[in-house]
């Protein structure tokens, strides 16, 4: 019997799995939300990778039972800490439940206000089920054969069709074909692959902007030589973009910090699709072994395209060089959002502004240019979205420069004229 699995942006297609005998249950060791009345995210862990379906249940009005999302995840067993039952009551999400329907499953049941448009995934290192529910503004989009479509309204009756099984995606494999179009035409010709996908709708017009100050509380990101700390300088440069875009462009400028506080990296983006923002642009400083290391240097969502851009990853996500070889994968959600054009364009406005308007101020400003790699921080962004690395903290001039209010001020002005210049160049500001 045919089975497929829906996406974890692999749009992988496997036959459903039994796992191997003999092999001790995994566990599912947390459960986690963040909401607010338009958006809700779940995290499930799980202590190791593991196999897993979802479906929905139609309500029933008369049983006083409203529509709900179930996970079943396959051979894992409920972690004694775990409560039966989460509580959220955030307008979209009632509670969080869970049981087990059977021996060795452990079943997430999502108890909804309404059924909306939703979507289920999986990140890796360390192993975790993403849910992630809208009460609006999130259409599904649609092709041709084979067909990638939104799930169909349920049915009426209350038995649930045979649910997709998920399973880890293959490894990504930067030098060869982006394999999308090998893994559609593996899809039975008489089942279409099912997705909820982000809109794909073109903006109108800037008007919301997040910027992200990365880091922060308990995650000091890199220290400098003397002491200087990432997490501040990148937040003193985020407080200046936004005075200087709501001044320059009138774009309503919100950030992801605004306070020495710890935010998970996918707390980061969730803010930022919330938000429905337009513009999604996170601050760092760089580092690196080597002291000598200096420059500028802009980062879009994609495939690693080298060993310094894949370290420069593994750096900002906390991982290692091997586990941003398995986050890849992962990367075809935002391919399929077909965002990858509008963030490269943007990381090039800002990687020529900061060059050019930082080198008539300063010297020794060096262009290490535009980059792709697969950054923790912009996977799940509906929008496009860049990670900016003004200097190198770990270079001891640099790293001066950036605790220099000037250089901050200007490196912000830089950013926000990019932006300008951006959003003039795709008609969503008015030229001046």
């Amino acid at each position: 019997m045919k089975t497929f699995l829906i996406f974890t942006l692999m749009l992988l297609l496997a036959p459903s799995g039994v796992l191997g005998q003999g092999r001790a249950p995994a566990k599912v060791q947390d459960l986690r939300f963040w909401s607010n009345p338009t958006y809700t995210r779940v995290v499930i862990d799980v202590s190791r990778e593991v196999e897993y379906r979802f479906a929905t249940l139609p309500a029933d009005p008369k049983a006083g039972i409203g529509h709900r999302l179930y996970v079943d995840i396959l051979g894992a067993e409920r972690a004694a800490t775990l409560k039966a039952g989460y509580p959220v009551e955030d307008g979209l999400l009632k509670q969080v439940r869970l049981g087990s329907p059977q021996a060795s499953t452990t079943r997430v049941v999502f108890d909804l206000t309404k059924l909306g448009d939703y979507k289920v995934f999986h990140l890796a290192d360390p192993f975790r089920i993403v849910i992630d529910l809208a009460g609006g503004g999130l259409p599904s989009i649609s092709s041709n054969a084979p067909e990638i479509r939104a799930l169909p309204p349920a049915p009426p009756a209350a038995k649930p069709t045979a649910p997709p099984v998920a399973k880890a995606p293959a490894k990504a494999s930067p030098g060869k074909d982006d394999g999308i179009g090998r893994i559609l035409d593996r899809a039975p010709d008489d089942k279409p692959l099912s997705i909820h996908l982000p809109s794909g709708q073109e903006r109108a017009s800037l008007r919301r902007i997040v910027v992200d100050p990365g880091h922060g509380g308990k995650d000091p990101g890199a220290v400098g030589p003397n002491g200087i700390l990432e997490k501040d300088v990148n937040l003193a440069m985020a407080k200046l973009l936004k005075a200087h875009l709501e001044k320059e462009l009138g774009v309503e400028v919100r950030l992801t910090r605004d306070r020495d506080v710890y935010l998970s990296l996918q707390e980061r983006t969730a803010i930022a699709n919330r938000l429905d923002a337009d513009l999604f642009i996170s601050l760092h400083a760089n580092a690196s072994p080597n002291r000598g290391a200096y420059g500028t240097e802009t980062y879009f969502l994609n495939l690693a395209r080298s060993e310094q851009a894949a370290a420069v990853a593994a750096r900002e996500n906390g991982t290692t060089l091997k586990e941003v070889g398995d986050l890849e994968a992962i990367l075809f959600d935002l391919m399929a959002n077909a965002k990858i054009n509008e963030s490269s364009r943007l990381a090039s406005e800002i990687q020529k502004a900061l060059v050019s308007d930082l080198s008539r101020s300063f010297t020794n400003i060096k262009d290490l240019g535009v980059r792709q790699g697969p950054f923790h921080v912009l996977i799940g962004a509906t929008m496009p979205s860049v990670l900016v690395e003004v200097a190198f903290i770990s270079h001891p001039r640099e790293e001066a420069l950036l605790a220099d209010r000037q250089f901050q001020d200007k490196s912000a002005r830089a950013i926000a004229r990019a932006v300008r210049n951006y959003g003039v160049a795709l008609n969503l500001l008015a030229q001046n």
